[in-house]
């Protein structure tokens, strides 16, 4: 794009992305004309500086393959996918450290938990961004919820097989170029915005936007977009105000 600067890190020698005024004006401007010509109208108020860091591809991974984890437990019959080769795949992946503490306790729950089974959607939203970065769909902003066609091929065709450390598959994947990560960011905050604004009675949503349903799912795609730029912070911890 021509807005970011990289320079080098002192203790790594490996490029890090700067984002200036300028820059961060200029996204900030793209993500403002892309809310209003979808209906959305965000506070003009919002500050276009945030300080961000990537996190590196194998946490990022982790996270992802985590959701797989719980989704594959809760979605696929015990009979077509046991118990023990989802466990096996977690522990030699350690993915138990991407997981909050709720989520593990999903695993000591029944797999035919139906409360759990009809909760597992926002993990769909959650992944849907952390895939994107290992070559998956762009994630759209409307505010309608994945399919399980969606989610299907993610799990088959944007993350390894339970036969395979993610070690061994990440190096073979193309990641996502930081830059548009951080301009998908901003949109996503912006749109956040606009949603809790729409939340509290604003007529700041389109048409027919559901401020709850439909908001939490962006909401929940821009919990993994700001989490993959906060490196060092939990899942839980993720600063998602606007």
């Amino acid at each position: 794009m021509g807005w970011f600067n990289r320079k080098k890190t002192s203790n790594n020698n490996t490029p890090k992305l700067e984002v200036t005024q300028g820059d961060s004006s200029t996204i900030r401007s793209q993500s403002i004309a892309i809310c209003l010509d979808a209906g959305f109208r965000p506070a003009s108020s919002l500050p276009t500086i945030k300080e961000t860091k990537l996190r590196p591809a194998d946490e990022i991974a982790g996270r992802l393959h985590a959701i797989k984890a719980l989704v594959l437990w809760l979605m696929v019959p015990t009979e077509n996918l046991p118990d023990e080769k989802i466990i096996n795949f977690i522990n030699q992946n350690k993915l138990l450290g991407y997981m909050t503490t709720e989520e593990k306790e999903i695993l000591n729950a029944s797999r035919n938990e139906i409360e759990l089974r009809n909760s597992i959607g926002w993990k769909f939203e959650n992944a849907w961004p952390l895939a994107w970065y290992f070559g998956y769909d762009e994630p759209e902003i409307s505010g309608q919820m994945m399919t399980g066609e969606q989610m299907q091929e993610i799990l088959i065709n944007h993350t390894c097989s339970l036969d395979t450390l993610i070690s061994d598959w990440l190096p073979q994947q193309h990641t996502l170029e930081e830059e548009k990560l951080v301009e998908k960011e901003d949109l996503f905050y912006c749109l956040h915005n606009a949603v809790r604004s729409a939340q509290l009675g604003g007529n700041t949503a389109p048409d027919g936007f559901d401020p709850i349903g439909n908001g939490g799912v962006i909401h929940e795609r821009r919990h993994s977009l700001t989490w993959m730029l906060s490196n060092g912070t939990e899942w839980e911890d993720t600063d998602l105000s606007t």
